[in-house]
């Protein structure tokens, strides 16, 4: 079972691409022939499946498993503490968000005491990966074919009525945000979701292999200057490891 239950968190990393025995063996720890012998038990129950390019991939088995499985969160009232002080702190919107499928869904905001909000989003709302701050640091936490999956499947010509910009632009500004999250385990910038919005965030610490939630500040451009950054980034980590102690 813990052979298995290595596989699968391996498979999960290559989200729909899937991956190849080899990967999948090398990532596990596992030799490849056992790799290739679960592999099969595990498709004749539906948990992964064969795709035609010979990669594996989890199967629909799972979804039906997941139904019954319980909200990863013990304590929304904790986390929605823990996002108020932050916004009472820093004076702006705080966002905590959670990976549902392959987008992000919205669990908390909260507003801090400067005039100006940034709304931009509602609890509740569903976004895809490479619509927001906290999608792409979800987005940033998957393997690299999936990610290019993502990006691949990416709008063609103006990436909003009101935004003109191109496709092009909108891929190079996630690509510059991914490699951002990658070398220092945050996302910062601006423009990159709504123009003259900019955005700070980073995933919440779990005990899975993989990030599933993240919390995020959320503000005009002019409020969080390079500098300001920095000085709000402890509070930003600070805060995470308050929500993780509020999840399983």
């Amino acid at each position: 079972m813990d052979r298995a239950a290595k596989i699968l968190a391996a498979l999960a990393a290559y989200g729909l691409s899937g991956g190849r025995l080899v990967d999948i063996a090398r990532d596990s720890g596992i030799a490849r022939p056992t790799v290739h012998r679960l592999l099969q038990e595990l498709v004749a129950v539906d948990y992964v499946r064969q795709l035609s390019d010979k990669r594996y991939g989890l199967g629909a088995g799972l979804f039906a498993l997941s139904l019954s499985v319980p909200s990863p969160v013990r304590d929304m009232n904790a986390i929605k503490v823990a996002a108020q002080d932050l916004s009472d702190q820093c004076g702006d919107t705080v966002y905590v968000a959670i990976r549902q499928f392959n987008s992000v869904h919205y669990l908390v905001r909260t507003s801090g005491s400067f005039p100006i909000r940034t709304h931009s989003v509602a609890v509740g709302d569903t976004m895809p990966l490479t619509s927001s701050y906290s999608g792409l640091v979800l987005l940033s936490g998957m393997d690299r074919l999936a990610q290019e999956e993502f990006l691949d499947r990416l709008p063609e010509g103006p990436t909003s009525h009101y935004w003109p910009r191109s496709a092009e632009e909108h891929e190079a500004e996630i690509r510059r945000a991914l490699t951002q999250n990658a070398r220092e385990g945050y996302i910062s910038g601006k423009d990159v979701v709504i123009p003259g919005v900019a955005g700070l965030a980073l995933a919440v610490p779990s005990r899975t292999q993989h990030p599933y939630m993240t919390v995020s500040i959320s503000a005009v451009e002019s409020r969080l200057a390079t500098e300001r950054i920095k000085d709000l980034l402890p509070l930003l980590q600070n805060t995470a490891k308050r929500i993780s102690a509020a999840i399983d």
